[in-house]
Formats: structure tokens, sequence, C-alpha cells
């Protein structure tokens, strides 16, 4: 059963315990590409979601909830049919994220993130028109050497914020990368206590 967190020892935005609040650490990068997060509303509240980082650690980054009852997600302002909208998805029928896949697509480009189990990004998938339309492409990189928040059984799944920190690496430089999977880094180990 989740812990209720209340305002007055979690900050809002990061969701650890005040006294570890990392907003402070945050590299609030502005890039070139534009992040939209999908996060299914379940998933939202989880305290192991590390998608809503994303608007932490990117200037040109947004969330939009799946899963509200009676409002559908919003596809304001993303045109899926443009060649530069992409959808990060590992499931069937995305093709390999590779460095020559990128250097063909136009600039700047619009990355779609849906976020949520297994079941439902699946589903997101199906159902919300924007990441149905756009190109799906899956990251097939190995992921990053940190502890797992969560049970994972297989080895190749990573956090969402590690797969867009890794995708963001090959769009945007090594440093990008590089800066966001240490802000994830201190994230787990203020969240573990370590």
């Amino acid at each position: 059963m989740p812990r209720h967190r209340t305002t007055s020892s979690f900050c809002v935005a990061c969701r650890l315990r005040l006294a570890v609040c990392i907003c402070g650490s945050a590299p609030r990068l502005e890039l070139a590409t534009r992040v939209v997060m999908v996060i299914h509303v379940s998933e939202w509240s989880r305290s192991t979601n590390t998608g809503h980082l994303s608007r932490l650690a990117l200037t040109n980054a947004e969330v939009r909830l799946q899963g509200v009852r009676h409002l559908p997600v919003s596809s304001a302002g993303i045109d899926p049919d443009l060649p530069s909208t992409l959808v990060l998805y590992p499931g069937r029928g995305a093709d390999p994220l590779t460095p020559e896949t990128l250097a063909a697509l136009p600039r700047p480009m619009t990355l779609l993130v849906p976020d949520g189990n297994w079941i439902q990004a699946k589903n997101m998938m199906r159902r919300i028109p924007m990441l149905a339309r756009a190109r799906a492409l899956s990251l097939e990189m190995p992921r990053p050497d940190f502890p797992w928040l969560r049970r994972n059984v297989l080895g190749g799944r990573r956090t969402t914020f590690e797969a867009v920190a890794q995708t963001l690496e090959l769009v945007e430089g090594r440093e990008t990368g590089q800066r966001l999977l240490e802000f994830l880094e201190q994230f787990l180990r203020r969240k573990r206590g370590v």
C-alpha cells in the first residue's frame, strides 16, 4: 500500500523528502529537442516514477497525463506525421534508434515518451492517436549500471528517465546524456538514503 506524502515533508517537484530535495541540482538543460512525456495517471502517483524528472532536468519538457476520466490526452502543438516527431517505444514494430537513423531526420525533433508499466505503454501506443501515428523508435544501447527502483524481470528494461537520457545523448550529444544520467544517479542515491 503506498504511503501518502504530505506537502509538509515531501517536495512536490522531485517527490523526495524535503531534507534531501534534489531540485537545486537539476541541470535545467536547454535543448533543441522537445520532450513530451505521456504518463499514465496511475504511474504519475508512484514514488518510483522517474518520468516526472524530465520536467526538472529539461527546460523544453512537458508532461501530459493519460487515463484521466473523460479527458483525452491533448495533442496540441504536436504533428505526429512530421518525420521529426518520434515516439520512444521498445515494443514490436519500432525501428532501432541508431546514429544513422538520427542523422537522416530533420531537426529540431519532438520526442514523445509513453510512461507506464508495459501493458499501459502498449495500450497508450494503440489508443492515443499522436503516439500511434508518430514513428516509433527503440533504444538499442545497453542500459546504464544503476540500481533498480523496481523489480525487473527482463534485463534489457530501463527506467523512463534512463531511456530519455540515453536517447538525448544520441540526439544532442554525449555531454547531455551524461549530465542527465548523473542527475538520475543523484536522485536514486537520495531516494535510497545513501
